[in-house]
Formats: structure tokens, sequence, C-alpha cells
């Protein structure tokens, strides 16, 4: 039933008038009401009709604040940060993407802004088993951290980020760990196999046009299955024992390789410089034997007793004692040669060999003197 029309004979007027059908309702009477209402809400318990001369005032800073407020929030000005876009959607289609500082925007419904972190480092982390290039079972704990180079990207053509770097991740660890053999995985290839994976997971993101870059990606744990790790240890054990004895063969063959290259080195040197003396005494010898030849052609006698005599010296020169035989007696002549040589050190006055001579066995007694008997050529 309208407002204005009759009811039992009487108009009622729900702003606590009575029309008396004589036109439509003052205008501003209805405002008066209105502001009567909200004194009461908005009084702090005062009566209403209380004369205040602060109210207007304070009526004027709320309604200036709600102002403000309700045209920053609906009529489309909005802030982004350094580290965030704002991605702009015009009827819920991509329009623009903002970069950081105040933006405005048309009010909604007609459009709204999606603010994005691009510089906060998400992780995610997968951990699952995988056969190797050689049928054996590994377990492989990753992590891969990414943030966002394409706000209007990440928001658009990925569903669930997170999921889809977690699910292409495990994909490109499989491709590169099923292409390498057990021991590469679990020792020497950990981080060549977080370098491949963070390629290919690269690669992969980039062909759904997410709009993620691939920071980096950790292969934090590599391990054989828990019921045959008691295998792989003896495995691991037998492994570094025989890396360990390489290692110490090794060190042996580069300490005595270098003893043995000097032993030999100075056998050589050694030989060559007895090669080099054999040869000079034996060219000695020939060109003396040459100048010999030659003296003994011109005079025969006198070059073999000079070579007897020569001959003889180098024989007694060596001696300390010498016993002489003569021929027709039995004398035995002994020369004490060297108690003649240290007495002759110790004096220091030469003597003649005759006051030296003392004989030693079979002295005849017809003879008390030394004897020298004439030597002939032909008794050599």
């Amino acid at each position: 039933m309208p407002w204005n029309s009759p009811q039992g004979g009487k108009d009622d007027d729900p702003w606590g008038q009575k029309s008396s059908n004589q036109g439509p309702p003052d205008l501003d009477e209805v405002f008066r009401n209105l502001g009567k209402k909200f004194g009461g809400i908005f009084g702090s318990g005062m009566q209403r009709g209380s004369s205040d001369p602060k109210r207007p005032y304070l009526w004027l800073a709320l309604a200036a604040v709600i102002a403000i407020w309700g045209v920053y929030d609906r009529f489309g000005f909005y802030t982004v940060q350094q580290a965030e876009r704002g991605v702009e959607l015009r009827f819920g289609k991509y329009s623009q993407t903002t970069t950081a500082g105040l933006n405005w925007h048309l009010p909604f419904p007609i459009e709204r802004v999606e603010i994005v972190n691009i510089d906060e480092v998400r992780e995610v982390t997968n951990k699952t088993s995988m056969l190797t290039q050689d049928e054996n079972i590994v377990e492989v704990s990753l992590e891969a951290q990414y943030r966002i180079k394409s706000a209007e990207d990440y928001l658009f053509n990925l569903r669930d980020p997170d999921v889809t770097v977690k699910d292409a991740m495990e994909s490109a660890v499989r491709e590169i760990v099923g292409k390498s053999t057990i021991d590469f995985v679990l020792f020497e290839g950990r981080g060549q196999i977080s370098s491949a994976t963070r390629e290919l997971l690269q690669g992969i993101m980039d062909e759904y046009g997410s709009g993620v870059y691939i920071q980096k990606v950790n292969l934090e744990k590599s391990q054989p299955p828990d019921p045959v790790k008691a295998a792989f240890t003896d495995a691991i054990k037998s492994r570094e024992d025989y890396d360990r004895y390489i290692k110490e063969a090794e060190a042996y063959a580069n300490s005595i390789l270098p003893q043995a290259r000097g032993e030999a080195a100075r056998l050589l040197q050694e030989a060559s410089a007895y090669r080099d003396r054999v040869v000079a005494n034996s060219e000695g010898e020939a060109k003396r034997f040459l100048k010999l030849l030659g003296e003994y052609e011109k005079a025969p006698e006198v070059t073999r007793e000079r070579l007897y005599l020569e001959a003889v010296e180098s024989v007694y020169a060596n001696s300390n004692k010498l016993l002489m035989d003569v021929e027709g007696g039995n004398n035995l002549i002994y020369l004490p040669l060297d108690q003649i040589v240290r007495q002759r050190s110790m004096t220091g006055n030469p003597a003649t060999i005759q006051d030296r001579l003392s004989p030693e066995v079979g002295m005849n007694n017809s003879q008390s003197g030394l004897t020298r008997p004439g030597r002939g050529r032909g008794d050599r």
C-alpha cells in the first residue's frame, strides 16, 4: 500500500506528519528530520535540540573523511609499491600493467586491479623416487626457488603456479636422472644435476608462458631406498678403499720415480766419464807407444834398459820391504825400506843404505860385509 494512500479516513505520513492531500511533502522538512535522526545516533548521548557550536565542524570533518575514502576507493585510485606490479582488468580482461607509484583505474565494476609482488622469492619442494640409467632406484629431494618476471602471464597463464612448478621440476629431474648412473646421482654429479634441472625447468615454464623465472634448483638429498641402504654403504666403503689405495700407489710412484730417474742419470754420467777416461788413457798409451817405437828403432839397447829401470822403479815404489837373493852365495839381503823412510823423515839427515842394512837369514860366516854381484845383460 502506498504511504500516501488513505486508510481509515486518515493519511499516515512515515515522516511523522499527517497529509491533508494538499500536495507533495516539503523536502526541507524531510532533510531536517533525517538530520535529527542521524544526530541522535552520532550525538554522543546529547539530547535532541541541544545547541552545541562544535557539532557542525565534527559533521564536516566526518563527511570529508568519508568523501575522500569514497573517492579513493570507489573512483579508482590505488598505490603500487616498488617491488610490486599492478595488473588492471577491464571487464575481467587484461588491460595494462602499472609500475610503482600512485595509479588510477576506472571505478568498479568497469575495472579492477590485481597487485603482484615480483621481487618475492617463492619456494617449492619435491621428494620422489625415480629410476636411473643402470636400472637402480634412487630417492631424490629437490627445492626450486623462483620469482615472477611477468605479472600478467603469472596471473592468467597458470591456474596454480606452485603446483605447476613442482610438477615441471619432477618431470625435468626424472629426465636428467634417467640418463645418469646411480654413482653419478649419488656422488660426483649432484651439482651438474641441479644445473641441468634448472635449465630444463626454465625451458618448460617458458613454453607454458608462465612468467616465472627459475632462480635456483637445489638437489638437497639423493640416496638409495632404505631397504638397500646397507648394501650401498658397503659399496661406498669399498669404493673409498679403492680410491685410497690408488692414491697411495700414486704417491709411492711419485716418490720412487724421481729417485730412480736420478740414479739412472748418475749412472749414465759415471759411465760417460769412465768411457772418456778409458778412451783418453788408451789414446795416451797409443801415443806413448808410438814415441817409444821411434826411440827403440834408433837405440834398441838403451831403450830396453830405460824401460827395465822404469818398470823396476814402479814396482819398488809401492814396496815397504825388499828381499834380495845374492847369486852364488848363502846371503839374503833384507832391505827395511819402511824403517829407512821413517827414520829419514824423523831425523831429516841423509844416510847411506849400507848403514841401515841388517843381515836377516842365512848369513855366511866367511862374509861379514854386503856384496852386490855384478849383473850382466844376459842375467835379465
